[in-house]
């Protein structure tokens, strides 16, 4: 462990995800998927999660393998890309019913940062997120998963391939990290069809192979011009924005004024916006993922925090300008990070940043007409309360935004008028409460993130009506004690909720699900007079996950560990509390 570790604010880190995949709630007419969990051992020490595997159909699926652990694509012991070569599963042309990425990866025993991990094909993101951070006794590995079905179309034809996982490995960080990964093709039948799935899949990425684009904080944004079809009738643009250097603990941050107790600038408050030829577009709220590396490594041994191993992207429905998109001319669509402070001097705080844009296209049509006839943005005003006690010890910070979006537009398609609104709300509140005396540092820190989209109209090939609510927030408590005998404790607690509502209504019928994860993590590293680590004391750790839909299908689980290791694993409670199958 690193000084830098133990101190409040440490050293840069980075992130990974596991869930259930967006599609199951545009799988209303499909026949209920099982939903498992991959098996995890009493005792682990490694990486232990509690989301499940990504529901698939009981038929045997055509696999590609996309790199092998120990290959020079698979060993990531370099600060390169690995650039590798993808071709869809011959004779298992589509249209499939799910595809499914999957990757292993494993790091030696012995000293290593949480390093990025993210894998692309032409150019698009198939998967983003962080690994594990071992120790001189344990080598963690861990499974991730990710539905890529929405990808069809890209997947379809052969394209270069990109494994970016950047890692400075020498004699002093010699964790050594591998990693294998492969698509899953799940052929259509009659009891699995095929799911209408997006026509183009575009990466705002520049590189042919793929690659996330590092964007700073109140910054110029990540940006690509596109000519597109002249018949798209729906859109969206799914964002990942992961925090990095300066900004990986932005939830912790203040107004520059006061940089030098909470460790970072541009206050505590961030947001991604969506913008088409300048316009806004779409809001994207900052998910709360936590390192493994962050503030407390001892936190995150065995159970990782919410997505930590594997993010999700967040989507905009970006529908309302498709009128616009297809008038045959260019258009540049662009994601940027902003802050709660214009005065901000940026310091090396940004955002490793990725976005697809998914379009669905009007078969019956070579061309559609449209306009976009509202563009109703209240703005990104964040306001900042500072409370400076006089004696030069006490503070608090509250930052707060209320930022409405709204967008309509229309399309004349064959089937007559086609109206789109997309309505987005997203709420945000920081609150920390700071003691920074010669021998306490206490930083207590209360954020709640949501967003809610409602999306109506009637596209004739999909629903009439999408409600998504969005919530991740975060409480973290930090404190840092001296004793007269130069001794030092640092005691943190971490509890991160992440919840999705998700319902939809039209010609197809009605679907609703809710997904619910919590993690509570808690762990107090001790240091001796001489500054010499003595070890973690009170390493506590839980997590759950808990999905529902009204096609009957229920997955729970929870786990737990103390000192390191894995102490249960229940699975279905909550599904037998409230009826459901398992």
């Amino acid at each position: 462990m690193s000084a830098a570790s133990r101190v409040r604010f440490p050293r840069i880190s980075t992130a990974l995800f596991v869930g259930l995949a967006a599609s199951l709630s545009a799988a209303a007419a499909m026949a209920p998927e099982a939903i498992v969990g991959p098996p995890i051992a009493i005792g682990e020490t490694g990486a232990a999660v509690a989301d499940p595997l990504v529901p698939v159909p009981a038929e045997t699926p055509c696999v590609v393998k996309l790199y092998s652990a120990g290959s020079a694509t698979g060993t990531f012991d370099d600060y390169a890309n690995h650039p590798f070569d993808y071709a869809p599963p011959p004779g298992c042309a589509g249209p499939w019913n799910k595809v499914v990425f999957k990757a292993d990866y494993n790091v030696t025993t012995g000293r290593q940062f949480d390093r990025t991990a993210s894998v692309w094909i032409g150019g698009t993101n198939v998967y983003f997120g962080t690994t594990q951070e071992p120790s001189t006794a344990r080598s963690p590995g861990w499974h991730v998963e990710r539905d890529v079905t929405d990808l069809s179309a890209l997947l379809a034809s052969a394209h270069p391939g990109n494994a970016a996982l950047y890692n400075i490995y020498n004699s002093t960080y010699n964790g050594s990290i591998t990693g294998s990964a492969e698509l899953d093709f799940y052929p259509a039948t009659p009891e699995f069809p095929a799911p209408r799935e997006p026509d183009q899949v575009l990466s705002l990425s520049a590189d042919p192979a793929g690659v996330y684009a590092n964007i700073n904080t109140d910054g110029a944004p990540l940006a690509r011009t596109f000519t597109l079809p002249a018949n798209i009738d729906r859109a969206y643009l799914d964002v990942i924005a992961q925090p990095q250097s300066g900004d990986e603990f932005w939830y912790s941050c203040g107004p520059d004024a006061y940089a030098s107790v909470t460790g970072c600038g541009g206050t505590a408050f961030r947001e991604a916006e969506v913008a088409i030829d300048g316009k806004p577009a779409g809001i994207v709220p900052i998910s709360g993922w936590v390192f493994t590396g962050g503030v407390d490594p001892y936190l995150w041994r065995p159970i990782p925090g919410v997505q930590t191993l594997n993010f999700e992207p967040y989507r905009v429905d970006i529908t309302p300008f498709a009128g616009l998109l297809d008038n045959g001319q260019p258009h540049t669509v662009s994601v940027s990070v902003v802050t709660g402070d214009p005065a901000f001097a940026n310091n090396s705080q940004y955002f490793a940043t990725a976005a697809t844009l998914l379009l669905y296209q009007d078969h019956a049509a070579s061309r559609l007409t449209g306009a976009l006839t509202q563009d109703a943005d209240s703005g990104v005003h964040p306001v900042q309360a500072n409370t400076a006690n006089p004696d030069g010890v006490h503070y608090a910070f509250v930052v707060t935004s209320h930022h409405n979006l709204v967008t309509r537009g229309y399309l004349d398609t064959p089937h007559g008028r086609v109206p789109s609104n997309v309505v987005q709300d997203l709420q945000f509140r920081n609150s920390q409460q700071i003691v920074n005396a010669s021998t306490q540092f206490t930083q207590d820190i209360t954020q709640t993130s949501s967003a809610q989209e409602r999306s109506f109209g009637r596209p004739f090939d999909g629903p009439a009506t999408t409600n998504v609510s969005w919530s991740f927030p975060l409480d973290m408590d930090i404190t840092v004690q001296v004793a007269n005998d130069g001794s030092e404790t640092q005691a943190t607690t971490v509890t991160q909720n992440y919840a999705r509502q998700y319902s939809e209504g039209g010609p197809g019928g009605h679907y609703t699900s809710s997904r619910r994860q919590s993690d509570h993590a808690s762990d107090t590293l001790n240091f001796d007079a001489s500054g010499a680590f003595a070890g973690p004391t009170g390493q506590q750790a839980s997590q759950d996950y808990a999905f529902t839909d009204s096609r009957g299908a229920c997955y729970s689980r929870s786990i737990s560990a103390t000192a390191g290791a894995v102490t249960s694993v229940t699975d279905g409670a909550a599904c037998r509390v409230h009826g459901h199958t398992h």
